[in-house]
């Protein structure tokens, strides 16, 4: 191939920039033309696209966000919107085409798939709700990110002597609620992978304030079934104990890359344009272990999540409370 398209979709995300990066300078290394699809799917559909060369993406590696922007298009998902993205992949000769996004930009690329389009998926989402690769670009600095907000907060409330309730993004996927308490210690969690009541997080905080704990700290995901606004009440009624509520919001979704996000953007950016190159095609890359791999793009929605109960247990293990 000689023509490659890359396009992201869905919500930005961290380690995007660092992977866009890594496919022009492989594509320019190997006299291989790239077309940067601005917007997404939406993008493609008004054939609003323009060539990436080298200068176009020194330095970006550093930065959130996308360089060629993304969107969530409503459009792709009927017919005649369809076509249209199709129909302007061959009007620009694109022979081939990255996609970096989250679950919905995966069934868009599935399409195109089943359309006769040459795709490789790379797993962009702080969410990390892909389950096939154990990570995905952007969770590490989320968490990284949550991690910092939480820490700073907890220092005023120390000195306050309040509880605090975080909520993280991460929509039905618990992953950045779950790794993010575990780092700070927090006194009971919240997820959506595990029934939990307001009296049981209520309890969790008791148990912790008898043990000398004078600011605790709840930390729920968005995609918890609980109501922040209810917790928030039940701790101040319950334990009197004056309580914020904080959703800690888009900085979850800023911020510079950590390394192993850059690391993960830079190795799957190389390994898509190679895999094109060969005319291997129709693939998700993924992450195991520490090591890179790919597999067929339409297997990946049948992956189940396995969601990480050891390390809810280690959290109830550092309050003497029971495992689940």
């Amino acid at each position: 191939m000689r023509k490659i398209g890359v396009l992201c979709s869905g919500g930005d995300c961290q380690g995007m920039n660092a992977c866009i990066k890594a496919i022009v300078d492989t594509c320019d290394s190997n006299q291989v033309e790239v077309i940067g699809i601005n917007r997404g799917y939406q993008g493609l559909i008004e054939n609003d696209i323009r060539s990436l060369k080298k200068i176009d993406v020194a330095n970006i590696e550093t930065i959130a966000g996308a360089i060629i922007k993304t969107s969530r298009s409503q459009e792709f998902m009927q017919e005649a919107g369809f076509r249209k993205a199709i129909d302007n992949l061959k009007l620009n000769g694109i022979e081939g085409l990255i996609v970096i996004g989250g679950n919905g930009s995966f069934r868009g690329a599935r399409d195109l798939v089943n359309a006769g389009v040459h795709v490789i998926g790379i797993p962009g989402t702080i969410d990390n709700d892909l389950f096939y690769t154990e990570r995905s670009l952007g969770f590490d600095t989320a968490v990284q990110q949550a991690v910092n907000t939480v820490t700073d907060i907890k220092q005023t409330m120390y000195a306050n002597d309040r509880a605090v309730v975080f909520k993280c993004m991460g929509r039905h996927c618990g992953d950045i609620a779950l790794h993010t308490a575990v780092a700070v210690e927090a006194d009971s969690l919240a997820v959506n992978e595990i029934e939990y009541s307001v009296d049981q997080i209520v309890a969790d905080l008791k148990n912790s304030m008898s043990h000398g704990v004078t600011a605790p700290v709840v930390v729920m995901s968005e995609g918890c079934k609980l109501d922040m606004d209810e917790v928030v009440y039940e701790i101040q009624s319950q334990l009197q104990l004056i309580t914020r509520g904080i959703e800690i919001g888009y900085v979850q979704r800023g911020g510079e890359p950590t390394y192993y996000d850059r690391m993960l953007g830079v190795r799957w950016g190389v390994l898509a344009v190679q895999l094109l190159m060969q005319d291997m095609t129709n693939l998700a890359l993924g992450v195991k272990n520490d090591k890179i791999f790919y597999c067929p793009l339409i297997e990946v929605e049948h992956v189940l999540q396995e969601f990480r109960v050891d390390m809810v247990n280690d959290l109830r293990t550092l309050h003497a409370l029971p495992k689940i």
